[in-house]
């Protein structure tokens, strides 16, 4: 079964970035048509429809008594959205990220809080109901406040473009469409990562964080890349910390409403430690120099690759 799991592995990962890519562009043309804020549709929308691999795999994952993966998923596409992604993003569109605004203060602010939250998981080392509660009531603070923030970018003019390129009834249809495309190849990743990680005698929570965690963040790269080619710096940064944010609430939250699973404490401890990493790296080149540019890209790069030769035992810093 192993021969076919790697192969089915990777082409549901090729595919669900795909079908991804198509989401971010209905949802466009759906925020425009139902009058959202583009602060709102970019950080709500936008995020949300990236994450929706993540959430896929994690919901099915916890519902298949797989919480190590569910959890590791998660956080191992938060350090890669974190780390190679934006580096990726950087070298790929040549174009370094700018911040500006009070918008982006607000969105650094709440990834350092719900990148603590993972915390928690590690101390009750199981998913429950009230965990998922607490973290669904923290997607919807975090989306309305967000919501509120002053706009300091404008994106109607892709927003146009893409609505001219599509009707508004079409949109919603093949929206749907993509949904249910992209939970059928969530299934299918599932199944193979977990054959997979019992054939090499890896905790679920590693092939999680790996394997699968960069590969549900490739529409959070697309994205990032296009909006960095249109030079719009703010909508590049929220989208990767939206998704991020999204990953740790929202995703870990339904997951741990559906699920009573345990979850490897040892393993994800590992992970969580890279998760403060990245987060806190961001952070301060945002605080300090309000950009991040080839320099830090490198340096990004650097943590993730430590992070990958830390899940395979080749240890850096603990």
């Amino acid at each position: 079964m192993i021969w076919i799991s790697i192969p089915l592995l990777a082409v549901s990962l090729f595919l669900i970035a795909l079908v991804s890519d198509r989401i971010i562009r209905y949802t466009l043309v759906l925020s425009k048509v139902f009058g959202l804020s583009e602060m709102a549709a970019g950080f709500i929308l936008l995020s949300v429809s990236t994450s929706l691999p993540e959430l896929s795999v994690s919901t099915l994952a916890s519902l298949g008594n797989e919480g190590g993966l569910s959890v590791g998923n998660a956080l191992g596409s938060n350090i890669a959205n974190l780390t190679i992604i934006i580096a990726l993003a950087i070298f790929l569109s040549k174009s370094e990220i700018i911040i500006r605004g009070e918008s982006q203060k607000e969105l650094v602010k709440f990834l350092f809080l719900s990148s603590i939250i993972p915390l928690f998981i590690v101390q009750r080392g199981s998913l429950g109901p009230v965990l998922g509660i607490v973290l669904i009531i923290l997607f919807i603070y975090f989306s309305v406040t967000i919501s509120k923030t002053p706009k300091e970018s404008e994106l109607s003019e892709h927003q146009e473009d893409t609505g001219k390129t599509e009707k508004s009834s079409i949109a919603g249809l093949k929206f749907l469409a993509c949904l249910a495309v992209i939970v059928v190849l969530s299934k299918l990743i599932v199944d193979s990562s977990v054959d997979i990680a019992s054939f090499v005698g890896l905790p679920t929570s590693i092939i999680g964080a790996t394997i699968i965690g960069i590969g549900t963040s490739l529409p959070e790269l697309a994205t990032t890349i296009q909006v960095l080619k249109m030079k719009h710096y703010e909508m590049a940064l929220g989208n990767i910390l939206g998704s991020c944010i999204t990953n740790i609430t929202l995703v870990l939250g339904i997951s741990s409403l559906v699920s009573f699973s345990e979850v490897n404490v040892i393993a994800v401890q590992s992970i969580m430690f890279y998760v403060l990493i990245s987060s806190l790296t961001v952070w301060y080149m945002i605080s300090s120099s309000k950009s991040i540019n080839k320099k830090g890209a490198i340096f990004l790069c650097l943590i993730y690759l430590a992070f990958v030769l830390q899940q395979i035992g080749i240890t850096f810093f603990i």
